[in-house]
């Protein structure tokens, strides 16, 4: 376990398609005690509970998630980002080729990725680094700049760590320093196969201009974290 106050904890947002999957399998890897949550049920079953033994929290949830357990006094959040065109392509073939849920099953209605742009939307392609650091999740709007405040806020205040998928290696060895822990730095987790001469430069646009707060809030974190 960390050497940290009981109350402090360590909570993984883990933001689609930014390399949290190796990181996953790094951690799990590690002498440190990792609690994964894979969904709502998972979340709720640690209200109330003594947390004192996990060092790390992880899962597929947005910032603040740690006042819903009400027994976290100091959390320090971390995350990975990726270019948020990169990111939202990335992401899109992921639900299109892997998601068999029903959003995976709308996705594959389109021809491909261009008719989708063009003729469709999801709430994951619009602003998603800045929805999940907000707080905001699918409730952000496209053209708020009260979100990417909040979200500039938040890694302000309670981020240790945020990473960046380009700059992988370099960024586990600042992770590893600080856990206090080695973490392996190998990238074959979920890696996506793709063919990104498809994407027209209309699409291009449409992806741009649907993650405007995600880039502001992308290049801030690199300023601050790199």
């Amino acid at each position: 376990m960390l050497k940290t106050d009981s109350n402090e904890k360590f909570v993984f947002l883990h933001v689609t398609k930014t390399a949290g999957g190796t990181l996953k399998r790094s951690l799990k890897d590690s002498p440190l005690e990792v609690h994964f949550i894979y969904g709502k049920a998972d979340k709720e079953a640690l209200v109330g509970k003594d947390l004192s033994a996990v060092d790390i929290f992880y899962g597929h949830m947005p910032y603040g998630v740690h006042s819903q357990w009400g027994n976290i006094e100091n959390p320090r959040y971390f995350c990975f980002m990726r270019h948020p065109t990169a990111r939202t392509i990335s992401h899109y073939f992921h639900l299109r080729n892997v998601d068999k849920s029903a959003t995976g099953d709308r996705i594959r209605k389109s021809y491909d990725i261009n008719d989708f742009f063009q003729n469709s939307d999801h709430w994951e392609f619009r602003n998603f680094m800045t929805g999940s650091v907000s707080g905001l999740g699918r409730n952000i709007v496209n053209d708020s700049r009260n979100s990417l405040d909040i979200a500039k806020e938040n890694l302000d205040k309670n981020f240790a760590f945020v990473g960046f998928q380009e700059y992988f290696s370099f960024s586990m060895r600042k992770l590893s320093k600080i856990l206090d822990v080695q973490l392996n730095v190998e990238r074959d987790v979920n890696v996506g196969r793709y063919d990104l001469s498809q994407v027209s430069e209309d699409t291009l646009g449409v992806i741009e201009e649907n993650t405007k707060l995600d880039f502001e809030l992308y290049k801030y974190a690199l300023e601050k974290f790199l």
